[in-house]
């Protein structure tokens, strides 16, 4: 009664101590000693059990996926992957050996992976290294769901690339139509008409201007800008140069002279 644990109750460890000093308890833990003494293929799971390993296994896998060999594999060794058992080292050395001389075959059937090669196939009633109350007739039959769920994760990490590919578009697009925004304010007031009888030459100038915003639209246009917002863009171009004065149409044909 004096090593009460931590945080326990003293009335909680009395009847504890009580319950495992009965005969029956004994009794039980004396064949749990046996049984992990005989025990062919001790593991070292403990009380995280396969399933628990699997799902660790699971995540830290780059493409998410795990074989039977990979859980059996990490339910007897150690963390620093060595394994404690002397029995079990030849095996599970061999497994190694065969999965380094071929890395798909731990997706082979059951029948056929590395486990059932060196351990031997699993019988009726069992499967090694899935947990307790795994049988064959329960992996055959999940088999297909877990494809189907395979393919939809797949199907939903590409639309989440397309979504982020037409995000990045769509931003491209707007720095584009604001840089070109900030070169038409700059033309603005070139093609504002501001004389009532303007010159020659300032007529000249204006066309030039003009030439240089529209090639500038077309070399955006060849960028792989989005069309519609070439588009947009022309659309403006044409309500800023409605200011020009008739007389461009007079200087038309010497325009590309500049």
């Amino acid at each position: 009664m004096e090593n009460i644990p931590k945080r326990t109750k003293k009335e909680d460890w009395e009847s504890f101590i009580e319950i495992c000093s009965t005969d029956e308890e004994k009794i039980k833990r004396e064949k749990g000693k046996l049984s992990r003494e005989h025990m062919k293929l001790p593991h070292t799971s403990g009380r995280l059990g396969c399933v628990r390993i699997e799902e660790e296994l699971i995540k830290e896998s780059p493409d998410g996926t795990v074989t039977r060999t990979h859980v059996f594999v990490a339910t007897h060794t150690s963390k620093d992957g060595s394994c404690p058992f002397l029995e079990l080292r030849p095996s599970l050395d061999e497994i190694k050996r065969l999965v380094s001389l071929d890395p798909y075959l731990g997706e082979k059937d059951l029948d056929n992976d590395p486990v059932a090669k060196v351990i031997g196939r699993d019988g009726k009633g069992r499967v090694r290294g899935l947990g307790t109350g795994v049988t064959k007739t329960v992996v055959h039959a999940s088999a297909p769901y877990i494809k189907i769920v395979e393919e939809e994760k797949r199907k939903r990490e590409s639309t989440d690339e397309n979504v982020k590919l037409v995000m990045q578009r769509l931003d491209e697009e707007t720095r584009a139509r604001k840089i070109l925004a900030e070169k038409l304010e700059g033309y603005a007031p070139e093609f504002e008409n501001t004389s009532p009888q303007p010159s020659m030459i300032n007529v000249f100038d204006k066309a030039k201007l003009f030439r240089e915003a529209t090639q500038l639209l077309y070399k955006m246009r060849e960028a792989g800008v989005v069309p519609d917002t070439v588009s947009y863009l022309l659309l403006s171009l044409k309500t800023i140069i409605l200011n020009i004065p008739h007389q461009l149409q007079e200087v038309q044909p010497h325009l590309w002279k500049y």
